[in-house]
Parts: structure tokens; C-alpha cells; sequence
């Protein structure tokens, strides 16, 4: 895919550089996060000033704003010194109130303000992104094995030691009864790579759906469990594993809405 020759022709004439210095700029963008060489560009438009909307279509205008706010998260986006100021201002820290269940973060006795930070980072943008992938994955299953096998999908087309997995986390919920349920389904108390293990399984009937196993299996296995894992343990995901979670969601996305019609 070649550059936009508008943005980049803008880019230039808005920079007053060389082609040369361009492709400086744009390699050293590329080293803040990779990126493709087009996009690089786009990011570097973006920041200063030129309105890449209207050459781009929406979902490519989408992409480089995910990736400037990647680099801004990552403390890597940073424009070209510019000659100092007459005067000097006091420069004023502000600071970010984090509420969390209606409480001021802030005020926990012992709570480092960066644990404040990273819960509200991460639920802008990894915490619900995981809660609709599993829940869309749990959804496409539970409609392509209903629709073959009937009501009774679950004991008639998963694996038995799944069903068994589920049955232990179902029962071991019982001990807890004052805390409400974790599902409705069998299929929601299942992990992840139990999701891809029922796919795999019956996968005469999900080979239509989906490029191939190798694509599905990495998706789900690696790029969403991997980071799934250290979420669920509440730790942070680093600015790179935030952004391979957002990428791999966005394509699951893409592949659904380009079989709909073959979902029953």
C-alpha cells in the first residue's frame, strides 16, 4: 500500500523538509512502535496538524489515531524541539483523579498512585475488550452447535473433560452462595483455551467461518490468553500488549462481520 500522496505532499510543504528528512523522520517513528512506513507518516501528519480524514477512510483515520495514542501513552511522541520562548512559564502538573466503585483512589491508605494509574488504563481499553471477545466467542459457539445439535448442544458436541471442567467450577461455586452466579451457561465456566479446544473439536462446522485452525487458535491461545492471564491476576498490560490485544480483537471483528451471513 503506497502512501497517501496528499498527506505525505501536505506533510512536506507543512514541515518545509526534504523527502530525505521524511524518510528520517518516518524510520525513527517507526523504531517508537512498529508500524507500518504508511502509517508512520500518517501519525507524523497527525501530529502536526494536517488533516488526514479527508484522505483516509474511516477505519484507516481509526488506526493512526490508536496509534498516536499508543505513542502518547508510551511517552515517545514527541515533536521536534521548537526555539525557546521569550519569557518562561511555570509548567503546572495535573493531576488525575481516579474513582473507582465511588471511591477516590487517592485516598486508600497504603495504594501506590500508579496502581490508581494503570486500573483506569486499563478500563478504557483492555478490561472491556477482553470481556466482549470471550463472551462473543462463547456467544458463536453456543449459536453454530445449538443450531446443529439442538438444546442439548453442550453434553451432545463438547469434549467430556470440558464438560467435566465445567461441572468442578460449577460445583465449587456452590460453596460461595452468598456471591451471585457466574453464568447462565455451561460454556461460562469454561477458561479460554477450553473455548478453542470446543472449536477445534467440531470443526467441520466452524471451518466456513474462519481462514483456517492455525489463525483461530492463535488468536484465541495467544494474542488474546497471554495477555488474558497477567489481566486476570490484576496486573497491567504493557502499551505494546495493549495494542496486540486491540489489533487481534479488531480482527476477530473483521472476520465475523465478513461471514454473518453464514452464522446461523
Amino acid at each position: 500500500m503506497a502512501t497517501n500522496k496528499a498527506i505525505k505532499n501536505a506533510l512536506l510543504k507543512k514541515r518545509d523538509i526534504t523527502p530525505q528528512r521524511l524518510s528520517q523522520l518516518t524510520n525513527a517513528r517507526k523504531r517508537e512502535l512498529p508500524m507500518s512506513t504508511e502509517h508512520a507518516v500518517y501519525t507524523i501528519a497527525f501530529e502536526h496538524g494536517i488533516d488526514i480524514a479527508k484522505e483516509l477512510d474511516v477505519e484507516e483515520t481509526a488506526e493512526v489515531r490508536r496509534l498516536v495514542s499508543a505513542l502518547r501513552s508510551n511517552g515517545t511522541m514527541t515533536p521536534e524541539p521548537r526555539a525557546p520562548r521569550p519569557t518562561k512559564r511555570t509548567k503546572v502538573t495535573k493531576t488525575v483523579k481516579v474513582t473507582i466503585a465511588g471511591v477516590d483512589a487517592g485516598t486508600i491508605p497504603a495504594l501506590k498512585p500508579q496502581h490508581a494509574s494503570e486500573a483506569k488504563a486499563m478500563a478504557e481499553k483492555v478490561y472491556p475488550t477482553v470481556y466482549i471477545f470471550e463472551n462473543s466467542v462463547r456467544d458463536l459457539i453456543e449459536r453454530v452447535l445449538q443450531a446443529q445439535f439442538g438444546a442439548n448442544w453442550w453434553t451432545t458436541a463438547t469434549p467430556g473433560t470440558i464438560q467435566k471442567t465445567a461441572a468442578k467450577h460449577k460445583a465449587d461455586e456452590k460453596k460461595d452462595p452468598w456471591h451471585g452466579r457466574r453464568g447462565t451457561r455451561q460454556i461460562d465456566y469454561v477458561f479460554l483455551v477450553d473455548l478453542w479446544a470446543i472449536i477445534k473439536h467440531q470443526w467441520k462446522l466452524f471451518k466456513a467461518l474462519f481462514p483456517n485452525q492455525a489463525w483461530v487458535e492463535t488468536l484465541i491461545t495467544n494474542d488474546m490468553n497471554v495477555s488474558r492471564r497477567p489481566l486476570a491476576h490484576m496486573n497491567p498490560l504493557s502499551v505494546d500488549d495493549v495494542t496486540n490485544v486491540e489489533v487481534a480483537f479488531r480482527k476477530w471483528v473483521k472476520q465475523l462481520r465478513a461471514v454473518e451471513d453464514m452464522i446461523p
